[in-house]
């Protein structure tokens, strides 16, 4: 998988609530079929999953460009992890 870190994150502002670093176990968290989109850790392992799983170019960019489709209006109430990453590989291209 990517592994892209906070440092390469385009935006700012997200909830810190889990520390991996201190806990690897809480990446089981990160399994659930839902994303917290407040949550930094969630967003990085979001987003670093996506790139692996669409095979789309490993590049800090490619990274910020699936964080920033998450921010999209039409995206806002969604939080279900297979929605998001479907709409955000439909549109890949198209934005």
């Amino acid at each position: 998988m990517a592994n892209f870190t906070r440092e390469d994150l385009a935006f700012n502002g997200y909830s810190q609530k889990i520390d991996l670093t201190n806990n690897s176990d809480c990446t089981e968290i990160f399994d659930h079929i839902y994303i917290d989109k407040t949550e930094e850790f969630q967003i990085i392992h979001f987003c670093n999953q996506f790139l692996e799983k669409y095979k789309v170019p490993q590049t800090k960019a490619s990274f910020q460009k699936v964080e920033s489709f998450l921010q999209h209006p039409e995206l806002e109430n969604e939080v279900h992890k297979d929605h998001l990453q479907d709409w955000i590989a439909s549109n890949w291209i198209k934005i």
